[in-house]
């Protein structure tokens, strides 16, 4: 059975077993007091920060903020000292940047059984961990002169199993650290990190390597993780004992099976997973094109591709901002259906940029972007408190196991399918297929009825766990 509380967090507060051991009656904990949350019809009442009433809360996110920040540095410099270092071109680059999706493809479903059996702090405190180590030793190796490309190769991959690791760890986490009603809150600062690090990790990537070098400027990355596991070190919130599993090979493919019919057989979640990993692959294919098609079919310069990008890309900022607020004020659901029906805005409109000159075009490409950069934190803040609250903490790894390589391999599948529309329909087909698939992704949300949810899931539509 299901073992979420529609009232308060998930899981155990320490702030209930501080009285329980103590043989007092429960407290209410500071983050879900009375003075937190403004009564109904109190307008001018305003409730305190996350960060200020969860002090737990706040050093996960500041740690998970420093390391997105690293990350997006690494994003940069680490093809760059395959590029520099070792003259490797695009195949070896590539090469580089799929060693780090292929675990979330091949891994995450059974690292999604082990989230579910162990504690989650210490799989996120292991991962950062371990990633301070990879990423460490290719700075430490450059120093020794001792570096090669097989080296490179294997840090980008292990680091992407740790990556898997942290990832479902988190995603199972927050929803026991938080009260449910701070969900959407603590998505959304979240996405606000992952938004800020996007604009600001990389264009610092990039002046880092011109500064230090290449694996030098990975030593950076390399300190986050380290930051990011002592901020976990100090969090005082302790997790309930996960329950006993059977153990063995035979146990273990049960589990695996469990994920994917817990994910499938729920008819919220399944149209969840089908809405973002379409809604994905759209994303992800116009990124990889629009480069290709300001180039080849506008016959834009990099400095005006640069400029539309950058530009274009900016708004995801402002949308991580205002996600908590667009969530709770339209509802989760009516907001998920706005942000995908955007995104078919967005992409169809990219062909029209062929009706003007220069300047016209440059338009058209920042507008579609900002459309897509503004929508995309907003929408990824309601599903992720949509599973998050349908999906009981028991239940969470399994879960995220069997959504991630669908929802994040899509940011791998689209490049691939839009270069093959590309090369055989061009690249304005693969536009238009952008917006069918983000239209299949509007679809989804009707057909799973998520319109009718506001900031919560009906009984009827969570998963039970016997």
């Amino acid at each position: 059975m299901t073992s979420t509380n529609p009232s308060s967090g998930t899981g155990t507060n320490p702030a209930e077993e501080e009285s329980a051991d103590r043989g007092l009656p429960p407290q209410s904990p500071p983050d879900q007091s009375s003075t937190a949350s403004p009564p109904a019809g109190a307008p001018n009442a305003k409730r305190r920060s996350l960060l200020v009433r969860n002090r737990d809360f706040a050093l996960v996110w500041g740690g998970e903020s420093i390391s997105l920040l690293g990350s997006e540095i690494s994003v940069v410099a680490l093809p760059l000292l395959a590029v520099i270092g070792f003259g490797e071109g695009a195949v070896g680059v590539g090469m580089l940047i799929a060693a780090q999706w292929v675990p979330f493809v091949l891994l995450a479903p059974l690292m999604g059984v082990f989230t579910d059996r162990m504690n989650r702090r210490t799989m996120m405190q292991v991962a950062n961990a371990a990633r301070f180590v990879v990423i460490g030793s290719l700075p430490l190796a450059w120093t020794l002169d001792s570096l090669t490309m097989t080296h490179l190769y294997v840090a980008a991959l292990v680091k992407g199993v740790f990556d898997v690791v942290f990832q479902l760890a988190y995603q199972a986490y927050l929803p026991q650290l938080l009260a449910r009603e701070d969900l959407v809150d603590g998505n959304a600062k979240t996405q606000l990190s992952r938004s800020v690090a996007l604009i600001f990790g990389r264009s610092g990537g990039g002046a880092l390597v011109s500064a230090l070098g290449a694996a030098r400027a990975l030593a950076v990355d390399a300190v986050s993780y380290l930051l990011a596991a002592v901020a976990l070190g100090f969090v005082k919130f302790r997790e309930p004992e996960q329950q006993a599993h059977a153990r063995g090979l035979g146990a273990t493919l049960a589990d695996l099976r469990g994920g994917i019919t817990m994910t499938f057989g729920n008819r919220l979640l399944r149209y969840l997973t089908l809405m973002a990993t379409f809604g994905n692959t759209a994303v992800s294919m116009v990124l990889a094109m629009i480069i290709v098609f300001g180039s080849e079919d506008l016959g834009l310069s990099a400095a005006q591709i640069g400029l539309t990008l950058g530009v274009g890309g900016a708004p995801v900022v402002i949308g991580a901002i205002l996600s908590r607020r667009i969530n709770e004020r339209l509802g989760i659901g009516r907001t998920l259906l706005l942000t995908h029906s955007m995104l078919v805005v967005a992409f169809a409109l990219l062909p029209l940029a062929q009706l003007g000159g220069t300047a016209f075009a440059v338009v058209v490409l920042i507008v579609s972007q900002g459309i897509s950069s503004f929508t995309t934190p907003v929408g990824n803040v309601g599903v992720m408190t949509l599973i998050q609250k349908a999906t009981p903490p028991q239940a969470m790894g399994r879960v995220g196991g069997v959504s991630l390589p669908l929802v994040w391999g899509a940011n791998a599948a689209g490049p691939l399918l839009g270069s093959a529309i590309a090369v055989a329909l061009g690249n304005v087909a693969a536009f238009y297929l952008a917006a069918a698939l983000a239209l299949c992704a509007v679809l989804w949300v009707l057909a799973g009825s998520v319109t009718r949810l506001t900031d919560d899931v009906p009984e009827d539509m969570r998963l039970v766990v016997d």
